[in-house]
Parts: structure tokens; sequence; C-alpha cells
């Protein structure tokens, strides 16, 4: 008992030696990592898809951390960063019985995301160092901008789509994620280093609402010599009241759609819809300073 007793008392006497507090700041880029389907879009004939793939954590981050060390190897790190996305193609069509296009979405969108990394430390040697640990989002969203194209019965006759213009925002559910990074820093001085490290993430995001920002839709002029009477081109804004369009019925869309994981078919509310996931996984390399406070010494 008492020479476990001064094994314990011998290890913390280490770890006050040896503790020390760290600050850090870095930035970076990363790349999309395990992609997933985001779009397909068409030609300008429309007679040819092309698949396109990525992940919403392609894009340049910061980063703000805090660390302990717990001796000269071990150390626990805290981290809040900032993730400016890149633009992925989010573009899709739909095709009627026919086989004949009937719905063609032109669009992108990409992230912001602030999350919060809680992350083990280990030192491999003065200069080599690797972390592992958990991710998750504290806020942001992703912002789709399309257009989108939809033919009707009376494109035969010349008259032209009905165009729908808007900016999308989508909001997730709190994910749970992974994290590694392996690293090397220079010492500049006794308190300062500059680092490098590649970092991996796996993380996805769960869709769980979305609000337009902003919605426009343009129906065309239609002729009296095809429907009896001159139907001049009408616009919907969102935030008007539905439009009772005399050839093309109502025309309207909701605000702000919830996205669950059962839905009832026929689905008759268009303010639900199911969900979906979206990728944020990454490969990125970041560059940073540390300023590490001046170690305790042992009493």
């Amino acid at each position: 008992m008492r020479k476990s007793l001064l094994l314990l008392i011998a290890f913390c006497s280490i770890n006050v030696a040896f503790a020390q507090f760290y600050v850090s700041a870095s930035g970076g880029y990363s790349m999309g990592s395990a992609g997933i389907l985001t779009g397909t879009s068409l030609n300008a004939a429309q007679d040819e898809a092309t698949n396109h793939y990525g992940s919403y954590g392609e894009g340049f981050n910061t980063q703000i951390r805090g660390g302990y060390f717990f001796n000269k190897m071990f150390g626990v790190e805290l981290a809040f960063g900032y993730l400016s996305g890149a633009d992925q193609n989010i573009s899709s069509y739909e095709t009627n019985d026919a086989g004949e296009i009937s719905e063609y979405t032109n669009g992108k969108a990409h992230a912001e995301a602030f999350g919060i990394n809680l992350a083990l430390t280990y030192n491999f040697n003065e200069s080599f160092y690797g972390k592992i640990g958990v991710i998750s989002k504290l806020g942001g969203k992703t912002e789709a901008t399309f257009t989108r194209e939809t033919n009707t019965p009376l494109n035969a006759y010349g008259i032209a789509p009905i165009m729908t213009e808007g900016i999308n925002e989508y909001h997730g559910r709190p994910p749970l994620g992974f994290t590694a990074a392996f690293g090397y820093k220079y010492k500049l001085t006794e308190n300062l280093n500059l680092f490098a490290e590649l970092e991996y993430l796996g993380i996805n995001v769960t869709r769980d609402t979305s609000e337009f920002a902003e919605l426009t839709i343009t129906t065309p002029a239609v002729p009296a010599a095809i429907v009896g009477v001159d139907v001049p081109s009408m616009t919907w804004n969102l935030g008007d009241a539905p439009l009772e369009h005399p050839v093309f019925g109502t025309i309207y869309a909701p605000t702000k759609v919830e996205y669950v994981d059962s839905l009832a078919e026929p689905n008759d509310d268009p303010s639900k819809a199911l969900s979906s996931v979206a990728p944020y996984s990454s490969f990125g390399i970041n560059f940073g300073i540390t300023y590490t406070f001046s170690k305790k010494e042992a009493k």
C-alpha cells in the first residue's frame, strides 16, 4: 500500500514538473474525402448527364486552440474552428413517363460551419506529434443557389418553361464525428513554435430544416391562340399570397421545410420531406503558431 502511494505521488510530481498550457491559431485548406453524389448536371442540349461527387468539408478553415500537457508526451486539446466551404454542384433533373426531361435544376451549394474539437495529443519526440479526437458542429448552414426550368405541355407550342430562381439555406442536426492529425513543430523560441499538420476529419450532417432566403417563380406569357385568352407573364415572390394562375394553377412554395426520417406516402404536406445526409469528411493541411506558457516546476 505504501509503495503504491509513493508511486502515485511520484507520478503526480512528474506531471506537475512538466505540466504546461498552450494556445495556438491555425489556418488551412481541406479537400473532400469519401465524397458522395451531390448532383447530376445536363449539357446545353440536355442529352448528356454528368455526375458530380464531393464533400461540404472542402474549403478554407481556421482554428483557435487551447491545450494542456500532463507530461512531456500526453496532453489534451480543445479547438474551435470555422469552415468556409467550396462550391459543390447540386444540379438535378426529373423525367416524365415518356423519358423526356420534365424539370431541370442547375444549382450549387457551399457550407459555412462552426465546430468544436476535443482531442488527445501525443508527442512522439520534440518535433513530431499526433492527435485523435471527436468533433461536432456548433452552428452554420449550407447555402444553395439554384435556377429551375419546369417544362409543361405548352412547350410543344413554343411556350417557355416555368422559371424558378432562389437561395435555400439548409440546417443540420448536431453531428458527432472523428478526427485525427499528424504534425511537425519547429521551435522558434522557448515559448513559440511554428507547426504544420495533416488532418483527417470524418463527419456527416443529417439535414434538419431548410428555409428560403430568396425565391421567385416566373410563368411565361401564353397567347389567346393556345388557351383562348391572352395570359401575360406572371411572377410570384417569396412572401406573396399563392398565385392563382389561369393556366398553370396555384403557384407558391412553403417558406420552411422540416426534414423527418419517416413520411406517409403520398406526402400531401409540402412543408415536410424525408431527410438526407450531407458529407463533411475531408483531408486537410493546416499551418499555425503555438505559444506555450512557462512550465510549472515541481515543488
